[in-house]
């Protein structure tokens, strides 16, 4: 059964100039599906969930995680 579609965009741009947009975008790029990951952040915007900040020495278990959570150990170096 065929499903209606109607595709929007909305385009994001980064001066890859100064350091902080540079690193944002190197990260939204990274990310196997930039748009499913970019789609995330609003969604949890708009339900106000705030961000979790993972460290070193922080232990939170994977159902509180979800199924969308990517392990990046690279930025805890």
């Amino acid at each position: 059964m065929p499903r209606d579609v109607e595709i929007k965009v909305i385009q994001v741009t980064f001066n890859v100039l100064d350091p902080e947009q540079r690193r944002a975008y190197e990260h939204a790029y990274s990310k196997s599906n930039s748009s499913g990951y970019i789609k995330r952040l609003i969604d949890r915007d708009i339900s106000g969930v705030a961000p979790v900040i993972v460290s070193a020495q922080t232990s939170i278990p994977s159902k509180l995680l979800g199924d969308n959570f990517e392990f990046e150990a690279e930025s805890f170096v």
